[in-house]
């Protein structure tokens, strides 16, 4: 079960299928983008490693592909690479949640790329649902949140 009252269970929740919408909101507020979300994710039980391929289809056309690879790294704690990410994600426990922080290029509609640091937080809802938000800040200011809702489908 993903959730057992207290904490997100990555490799169980995101193990198959999961959709997802949301929404970006410019730093004051205002809708820039609705986006939806298709991902499967995969455990591999000998490496302690999980794999979450993520698909982000934006309202202006422009689409943003994601290959996690998530190591368990014990007591709560999580790194995970992905292709344009600086460095690693670190993440943690936290809560019935699950937070981690990285630094990543976002590319844009128009083909550019700006570089950003993320602040993520998982909160599950149910063993089908969950809640993710991500604060989008440069040089310490906060440009934009992403919301996003997601159902686990198989």
């Amino acid at each position: 079960m993903p959730t057992n009252g207290r904490f997100l269970c990555l490799r169980t929740f995101f193990s198959g299928s999961l959709r997802g919408w949301g929404i970006t909101l410019s730093r004051l507020g205002n809708l820039q983008n609705r986006v939806t979300v298709e991902a499967a994710g995969r455990y591999d039980a000998s490496a302690n490693t999980m794999v979450i391929e993520e698909a982000y289809s934006f309202e202006d056309g422009h689409r943003d592909i994601l290959t996690w690879t998530i190591i368990n790294r014990g007591q709560g704690r999580y790194e995970g690479r992905e292709t344009l990410i600086g460095g690693t994600a670190e993440g943690t426990q936290a809560g019935n949640g699950f937070h981690r922080k990285y630094h990543r290029e976002v590319p844009a509609a128009d083909g550019s790329k700006t570089k950003y640091t993320f602040d993520d937080w998982f909160i599950p809802h149910d063993e089908n649902h969950m809640t993710a938000h991500a604060s989008l800040t440069k040089l310490g200011i906060e440009f934009a949140t992403i919301s996003a809702f997601y159902e686990r489908v198989s």
